[in-house]
Order: structure tokens, then sequence, then C-alpha cells
């Protein structure tokens, strides 16, 4: 395993695995960081190369400053891979990594090889009731008491089994650890995404993954990935939000079979 930076916005990131051809890279969601995708690490390294960064403000990356954009995290992503020398991709995201990945698949199409996203999707139009008020929630909450009470809410929700505790207050701890400035300017990247899909010029390979008890409905997700030409839809039963790590065995083994397929 080798631990690089990047220049511009110095990314850390993990370049690990054994496989040859296209590397996959993986892209946490928000709050989260690169060790977090440890579950797929474990069942993919052995077949593929795998790059994960912790995105601006996340893990070990710094923040610049200013207000951001998903578009701005897709910059990163595509500076990586030129400096790597990586043509092409293939790219799986998780909630704000998905919109991040959808990005760079719509400013790039022929830089995706394939494109996975869990429990990710855009939102066209007027914004749900349900995702305002969890804006306005966590802005609320982060201002009085704090990004760890705000982790420990939200890792509640994420894992309230019993057998989870773990994971609470792993999640709470790591949430802690942000700046709450970085926190927030990517809180507000993800409730300002505009983007409109080329739909016709996305032909990669699509998988998308839909929690069952997610914040946003499974046929909501069913309906956007009607709208690709080469698209997989697959329901993650007894699924919260963090599906990578709540389903980590089912996850991997959709992973495995599509990245196996489209992999040359």
């Amino acid at each position: 395993m080798r631990r690089h930076t990047t220049s511009d916005v110095p990314l850390h990131y993990l370049d690990l695995g054994t496989g040859h051809g296209e590397p996959v890279f993986l892209l946490h969601g928000l709050g989260s960081c690169a060790e977090d995708w440890r579950p797929q690490i474990v069942a993919l390294g052995s077949a593929h190369r795998l790059l994960v960064p912790d995105m601006r403000g996340h893990g070990r990356s710094p923040a610049p400053p200013g207000d951001w954009q998903i578009g701005d995290f897709a910059n990163d992503l595509f500076n990586l891979m030129d400096q790597l020398d990586i043509a092409r991709a293939h790219i799986v995201g998780f909630s704000l990594g998905g919109m991040v990945g959808l990005e760079m698949a719509n400013r790039a199409p022929g830089r995706v090889v394939s494109l996975c996203l869990i429990n990710s999707q855009p939102f066209q139009g007027s914004k749900p009731a349900a995702l305002l008020f969890a804006y306005w929630l966590r802005r609320t909450v982060i201002a009085t008491f704090g990004l760890k009470a705000m982790g420990k809410i939200i890792g509640r929700k994420l894992f309230p089994d019993a057998s989870q505790q773990a994971l609470v207050e792993r999640f709470a701890t790591q949430m802690a650890g942000m700046d709450k400035r970085a926190y927030l300017a990517a809180l507000d990247a993800i409730f300002h995404w505009d983007i409109d899909p080329h739909f016709q010029a996305l032909a990669m390979p699509v998988l998308i993954m839909a929690a069952d008890q997610d914040y946003t409905p499974v046929e909501s997700k069913r309906g956007f990935a009607a709208q690709f030409q080469h698209c997989e839809f697959e329901v993650i039963a007894n699924s919260r939000h963090a599906t990578p790590l709540d389903q980590a065995q089912r996850v991997n083994t959709l992973l495995q079979s599509f990245l196996t397929i489209n992999s040359k």
C-alpha cells in the first residue's frame, strides 16, 4: 500500500491492490474518508488496482478556502488522474462520492470506463421537503452543538442496531475530527448541486445500488436509472444510507461481478 498527495489541492489517497487494467476509484460520502472503504478494499484488492482518496476537507486532505461546488471535487480527481497518467478509470461513488462520479462522467465520459452510484442521485427542479429539512437540521445542530453531536445523531440513524454501536462511535469521532468549515462547504456543495446529465453521451456501463431504507425512495432512483443507456439497478435490502458498511458483503458481491464483466 502506498500513500500519496497531489499538488493543487494536495489530496491524500491510497494506491493499493494487485490487479491490472484500468484502476478503480472508490469515492466516499460526506463526513467519511478513504478508510471507510476497508471492506471493499479487502474484497477487491486482489483483482484491481484501487485508488481511494480522502476528498477535499475529509480525512487527511486539506480544505481549500472559499465556497465549493461538486465540480471542484471532480476537478480534484481529474487532476489526480492526470498526475498518475491515468487516462480512464472505473468510478465507484457513495452518496457525495456518487455525485462527484456522475459529475466526472458528465464532463468527460471518455475518461470513465464504468460508473457505480450507491445511494446517490441528482434532483431536478424543486428539492424534496425531506432534503430541505435534513439540510437545515444539520446546519442548526452543528451551529448549536458541534460536529460530534451531529455525528452521533447521523450515526444512530445510519446504524440503529445494537450490534452497530462501534460504527456509531467511529462515525461520530470521525465527524468530530473534521473542520467545521470544510463540512459545511461540502454540505453546501451537495445542496446546491445542479446537473443536467447528458444521458445520450453516458454510454458506459452503469450500476446503481439503492438501499431500501435510504433517505430518498427506491422508486426515485429506479426512475433515474432508467434514463441511462446501459444500467443495472439493484435494491439492497435491510440497508439505510451507509450501504457499503451495513451491507458490505452484498455490495462487494455486486461490485466484483460488475467490475469483472466491464474490465479489460
